[in-house]
């Protein structure tokens, strides 16, 4: 088979490679900031609130989205050993991923085969796992193994009542399912394309779980990802937060349809302005990446080290409600003595910011949505590329969707 990594992934590491990006962004913020220009598009974009607000918009997007699309369903680091298991009921349809004993993830529907009962409720590692209705007992490769009272199954074959299974992969760190019933391959490096080089270089087999939390957010949840887009409103909406430390409309836009990774310049760039390359401080990898169609991966460098900060963003029950699955990583290679406070400050800060700015004006924004007239349109500016390429490949699936 013919080798297709090119030169540069073949000679960087990770942490080269991750060097070789933020030297990059570097000098296209210094360009940026310099010219007084932001990465755009060609022009404006209009766009029909029925994305936001309209039920049938929402339910084929349940369909064509969080159906049949790839979805983040957490790390391999979240379980690590034989018989860990994470549940991700996020979409609706309750999952349970588990390790094998051969170290593979499983993916099954959480329901006993025998009344469809929940048969996890707690992940504690384990090796078989137990329905606390009758006591059905399964293996980690969701084979029956338990059956009281066999005798009253007559004509039952243990081996016709396994677990249902659910699409599911482990790559570079992450798991991903398809929330379904079926056995079919997920063929993760195809979705990821060329943004899958840019995501195994985040390392995030090496990393370890600091604070995880849940957000209920009162907007569609397209509204709610739209602010992590651009950087058009840091000085309005985030004037002693992002704003006092980034530049507000400067951003470095790299376009991996249908993903997308963006860096933020801060505002001490602007002092290499004029000065040679050779004189500039080293910049640490800081980007805010996209995983279509609904998790934001961003990357920092605090003080203490390295930060993951991963948010997962899900409709909710109305097209007016949404929720956000938050965690915050540390590497697994920071120094050991440093203990996690500040990566929990970190989560702490980001939480307090996107609730009470970004997801509160996503809030009133999705309200007023609700009552504009029949021709009103949102309009992205051209400053807003992130968020418009975002929305036409959504379109784009949900056209396809509605037309089968």
């Amino acid at each position: 088979m013919m080798d297709t990594k090119s030169p540069l992934e073949k000679i960087l590491s990770p942490a080269e490679r991750r060097r070789s990006i933020a030297v990059d962004h570097q000098r296209r913020s210094v360009r940026l900031i310099r010219d007084g220009e932001t990465d755009r598009s060609d022009g404006p974009m209009t766009n029909d609130p029925a994305v936001y607000v309209d039920a049938d918009w929402a339910r084929v997007e349940r369909k064509a989205i969080f159906t049949e699309m790839p979805l983040l369903a957490g790390f391999g680091v979240d379980i690590p050993e034989a018989g860990d298991k994470l549940l991700f009921e996020a979409t609706g349809v309750p999952i349970l991923v588990v390790r094998a004993g051969d170290g593979r993830v499983n993916a099954f529907l959480n329901m006993c085969t025998h009344r469809a009962a929940k048969l996890v409720t707690e992940c504690t590692r384990s090796k078989k796992m137990t329905c606390r209705f009758h006591a059905w007992t399964f293996d980690l490769e969701g084979m029956l193994t338990g059956m009281p009272a066999k005798e009253s199954f007559a004509g039952i074959a243990k081996a016709d009542r396994g677990l249902i299974r659910v699409p599911v992969v482990e790559w570079a760190g992450m798991i991903f399912v398809k929330p379904r019933p079926g056995d079919d391959e997920i063929d993760i490096e195809a979705f990821l394309a060329d943004f899958a080089p840019e995501v195994a270089q985040l390392e995030f087999e090496r990393m370890r779980l600091v604070k995880a939390t849940r957000l209920e957010i009162d907007a569609n949840w397209k509204y709610a990802l739209d602010t992590y887009g651009e950087a058009y409103h840091f000085n309005s909406l985030h004037p002693s937060s992002i704003g006092s430390t980034h530049y507000t409309d400067r951003m470095c836009y790299d376009d991996f349809n249908p993903h997308h990774r963006i860096a933020y310049p801060y505002k001490h760039v602007g002092a290499y302005i004029g000065r040679s390359e050779s004189e500039w401080p080293d910049e640490p990898f800081n980007a805010v990446h996209l995983l279509f169609p609904n998790v934001i991966l961003n990357v920092w460098q605090i003080d203490a080290g390295p930060a993951y900060s991963i948010y997962r963003l899900f409709p909710g029950e109305t097209p007016d409600k949404a929720f956000a699955l938050t965690a915050t990583y540390r590497p697994d290679t920071a120094d050991p003595d440093v203990d996690d406070q500040p990566w929990i400050d970190l989560h702490d800060y980001i939480e307090e910011v996107v609730t009470t700015e970004d997801y509160s004006v996503s809030a009133d924004g999705q309200r007023n949505l609700a009552h504009a007239p029949a021709d009103f349109r949102v309009v992205y500016g051209s400053n807003e590329i992130a968020i418009q390429n975002f929305h036409r490949r959504l379109a784009a699936y949900i056209d396809a969707e509605r037309a089968r």
